[in-house]
């Protein structure tokens, strides 16, 4: 599962912590070990500012309608997967974001919000056009235990980019303001990202030649894999591995298992969140083919750390073939 919340919504009163390009990180609680400001500290003092998959995926502050919630993605190089164009994994972060967020806006009093379930289906194959896409989410229902909300992506034209449905748990909180940092976190603007491997690295990693990149995903006899780094910038609401670059991670790898003589491309995924991807430990994904037909590949990718225990496990949908119309 991955923890979620929500961030100050645009034209709101509380704008500390937005960077000068209007990024706002999602509320975040307190990992476990936490240690309170110093008896000295200002009141209200926000901690450092850095990084967050928000701020590397180029997602804008949240705008909260009548209807829902709307967050912005920016296109550019920082989307390209291995094959020089945007990857359905990189709409992970956006999506979770957008669904997660609405969800929390109707969680009970004392309590935050996980997402248990995500599902993408792409209606408009990348390259997209324009410099943004936009999430828009909407709340379908709630009961004691969670909510589900829906999202669309769409393209600056107005086109219908991909379609997401999520399922967020509710978890109870002790206390009103236990577990949130004093003052707002300040993302930092991300580095110049000239490809998706770029945005997953860390930033003080070297990378193969020394350039800060992670490698690619991998084929290992019969599987798929990618390792994502550890990183701290990756950071969601409860202190672990934010759920949309889990997704991401799960789609790279299948990369590794396609047919190089028939293209392929990612037309839905589904992701169970089973349990939270520490911060602190590589994280892998390992991609298993299903079945390969004539016209559809299915691969089963499930996410770990160094203890094997899955973290997510998603199915992915991959058409074959050049499309003709």
């Amino acid at each position: 599962m991955t923890e979620t919340g929500t961030s100050p919504t645009a034209g709101s009163s509380s704008t500390a912590g937005a960077s000068a390009d209007g990024l706002v990180p999602a509320a975040r609680t307190e990992p476990a070990g936490h240690t309170p400001p110093a008896p000295n500290a200002p009141v209200g003092a926000s901690p450092p500012a850095r990084e967050y998959a928000e701020s590397r995926f180029r997602l804008s502050q949240v705008i909260r309608g009548e209807r829902g919630v709307r967050v912005t993605m920016e296109l550019g190089p920082w989307l390209d997967g291995p094959g020089g164009t945007a990857t359905i994994g990189s709409l992970g972060v956006l999506v979770d974001s957008a669904i997660g967020m609405e969800v929390y806006e109707s969680r009970p009093e004392n309590s935050h919000s996980v997402t248990a379930e995500l599902s993408l289906d792409v209606i408009g194959a990348p390259p997209w056009s324009g410099g943004l896409l936009t999430a828009s989410a909407e709340l379908l229902g709630r009961d004691p235990a969670g909510g589900t909300a829906r999202c669309e992506v769409r393209d600056d034209a107005g086109r219908l980019v991909a379609v997401g449905i999520g399922r967020c748990r509710f978890v109870s909180i002790p206390g009103t303001a236990a577990g949130y940092l004093d003052g707002e976190p300040q993302m930092l603007p991300p580095a110049a990202h000239h490809s998706l491997l770029e945005a997953l690295s860390r930033a003080d990693a070297g990378g193969p030649g020394g350039g800060g990149v992670i490698a690619g995903p991998v084929r290992d006899g019969d599987v798929g894999r990618f390792l994502l780094p550890a990183n701290p910038a990756f950071e969601n609401g409860g202190g672990t591995v934010h759920g949309g670059i889990l997704f991401c991670a799960a789609e790279l790898a299948t990369e590794a298992l396609a047919d190089p003589a028939v293209p392929e491309r990612t037309t839905a995924i589904r992701v169970n969140y089973l349990r939270p991807a520490a911060l602190t430990a590589e994280v892998t994904a390992t991609a298993e083919l299903v079945h390969r037909g004539r016209t559809v590949s299915l691969y089963r990718v499930t996410t770990a750390g160094p203890s094997g225990k899955p973290a997510t496990l998603s199915t992915i949908t991959r058409e074959r073939g050049t499309p003709v119309f």
